[in-house]
């Protein structure tokens, strides 16, 4: 028998002050993009043809979008 999880009021906090979005593919990257508290920025990029991963956190919305901008214009397979 599974046992029931049950989340304690910091992990529900927690998870109120989260805001994520679907997987953007783009140039052969997959780019995951959330935020907590409005501020702090989770990047997740994953090479479709390679499996390369890139995780990132950033204090600025404003450093992640440039972040995003680079990465976008490497190439998401090897030379």
């Amino acid at each position: 028998m599974r046992q029931k999880f049950i989340p304690s009021k910091t992990y529900i906090g927690f998870a109120n002050r989260i805001r994520f979005w679907q997987p953007v593919i783009r140039n052969g990257w997959s780019i995951k993009f959330s935020v907590h508290d409005d501020t702090d920025v989770l990047l997740i990029i994953i090479s479709k043809l390679t499996g390369q991963t890139i995780i990132r956190y950033f204090n600025n919305e404003d450093e992640a979008c440039e972040f995003i901008n680079y990465i976008m214009n490497q190439a998401s397979s090897p030379i």
